[in-house]
């Protein structure tokens, strides 16, 4: 029954908590709005001469197939470096992967040695104790 309560108490503490937080976006300005005008004066304007671009445009429609072709030359080429970044990125983790299981086998096999002995202990002090009852009972 005091779930209950504690919900509500929880959803209604945290829409006031989120109401109380609000707030206009911009703040309210009391006063007189000066606007700057930042245009630069008549006459001071630099001018530049749009055929040049229109000549650079003409261009590279004249040349599509030629940067084409050196992109695919450039992309074909496997330098030394690529290919020995390429292997680090895939090896170094395979490489580690490989020492951490090797160490987990080598540890596994020490562990399991060890509970061979430990087993064959007990059961030779198990074996003794039993003939030492039977010689005792006779």
């Amino acid at each position: 029954m005091t779930f209950r309560p504690l919900a509500l108490f929880l959803v209604l503490y945290s829409g006031i908590s989120f109401a109380e937080g609000r707030k206009p976006a911009v703040e309210d300005f009391v006063g007189i709005e000066i606007e700057e005008s930042r245009v630069a004066p008549q006459g001071t304007e630099s001018l530049y001469n749009l055929e040049q671009d229109l000549d650079k445009i003409q261009s590279r429609r004249n040349k599509p197939e030629q940067t084409k072709s050196n992109l695919t030359e450039v992309n074909k080429d496997w330098s030394g470096t690529t290919l020995l970044g390429i292997t680090l990125v895939l090896g170094l983790p395979l490489i580690t992967w490989y020492l951490v299981m090797s160490h987990f086998k080598k540890k596994a096999s020490i562990d399991s040695a060890s509970n061979i002995a430990v087993l064959e202990k007990y059961r030779k002090e198990r074996e003794k104790k039993s003939e030492d009852t039977i010689k005792k009972a006779s």
